[in-house]
């Protein structure tokens, strides 16, 4: 099969890569919910004893988690933006050399331009909301620091 004039494989060695990639991406994610599950257990019996500190790692683990998840947004936005920054230069759509799961339809000329600066735009734009969450995510974890009701 080909797509564009370019031979598309779809034996083992095209799918196989990419079964490891989401096994252990869920095989990651399921651990870390059990981690943050027993956290979370954990702060709710130090609630009984001391409610002020069970606030304070309640909040401290929202600003790890706000930060991983966040920091990882954003950085997945500076790529696409450097991508599509590579893209409007070489007048190529996606720009030669990046890494994609499968076989990709090459546009050039005009039309790679404008798919590129759609594509900054998505890049700035998830850069900024990953900004605001995580700003959200700090901002209500030190609301829940500063609140001394019992």
């Amino acid at each position: 099969m080909t797509v564009a004039g370019v031979p598309v494989a779809r034996g083992p060695r095209h799918w196989l890569p990419r079964l490891f990639v989401l096994a252990a991406a869920v095989t990651v994610g399921l651990l870390l919910q059990r981690v943050v599950a027993a956290r979370l257990a954990e702060i709710q019996a130090l609630s009984a004893e001391n409610v002020i500190r069970a606030r304070y790692e309640l909040a401290s683990l929202l600003r790890v988690g706000g930060t991983l998840l966040f920091g990882f947004t954003a950085l997945t936005g500076l790529a696409v933006v450097a991508s599509a920054r590579r893209a409007r230069r070489a007048l190529r759509f996606p720009p030669p050399g990046i890494w994609s799961w499968g076989a990709a339809q090459v546009v050039t000329g005009p039309r790679a331009v404008t798919l590129a600066r759609f594509s900054l735009v998505l890049g700035v734009l998830l850069v900024a909301c990953s900004a605001a969450g995580g700003g959200i995510i700090w901002y209500a974890a030190s609301v829940l620091i500063r609140c001394q009701a019992r």
